[in-house]
């Protein structure tokens, strides 16, 4: 009874690989993953910061695509302006905010760093 039993228990098991390996996709029958279509920019129609830190603002046709994550004295200024795209000109367009903003960072003197970016909080 125990040889029957034995020998039934592997009948099933070579039956369950032969199966899973007749079912199992082949090379051909896989698919292709799927990525995401990227729609490329032209030139023309951006319109960003030509710089990515500091007070020194200007626009154009071509922004940098990467950025540093290093605060810099001034990014914080940065909020208060933007570029626009009006016409086909890019161009720079500051608020109050910006001008106010800039004019406290300037009076942050001092040659330490620290110094400067403490006194850059309060504006």
């Amino acid at each position: 009874m125990k040889k029957l039993l034995l020998l039934l228990t592997i009948c099933i098991a070579v039956l369950t690989v032969l199966v899973a390996g007749c079912t199992s996709p082949q090379n051909d029958d896989l698919v292709p993953p799927v990525f995401p279509v990227v729609t490329t920019v032209t030139p023309s129609s951006t319109c960003g910061f030509t710089s990515c830190h500091g007070l020194n603002l200007a626009c154009g046709p071509n922004p940098p695509e990467i950025c540093t994550a290093v605060y810099q004295v001034g990014d914080k200024c940065r909020q208060y302006a933007y570029c626009s795209n009006t016409g086909g000109t890019c161009s720079l367009v500051t608020t109050p905010r910006f001008s106010s903003c800039r004019s406290c960072i300037e009076k942050c003197g001092g040659g330490d760093p620290a110094e400067i970016l403490s006194c850059e909080e309060k504006c």
